[in-house]
């Protein structure tokens, strides 16, 4: 299974505010989505931001 990608988080989070919106889930359910698709959002990030310092290092070894 492939991990999910900022875009999908977006997509995710303006779904469940339509749906909010239609009455469709309650806001609990909207809040917990939130909460998850945020912490997601972060681990994402973080591991980006690791995998660009990794490759700098990387480099920067290669020039020395």
């Amino acid at each position: 299974m492939e991990p999910i990608n900022l875009a999908e988080i977006n997509t995710i989070l303006s779904d469940t505010l339509r749906k909010v919106v239609n009455r469709e889930i309650s806001l609990k359910q909207a809040s917990m989505i939130a909460k998850l698709a945020s912490t997601l959002s972060r681990n994402i990030a973080n591991t980006e931001l690791k995998e660009r310092v990794e490759f700098l290092e990387s480099m920067l070894q290669k020039t020395r």
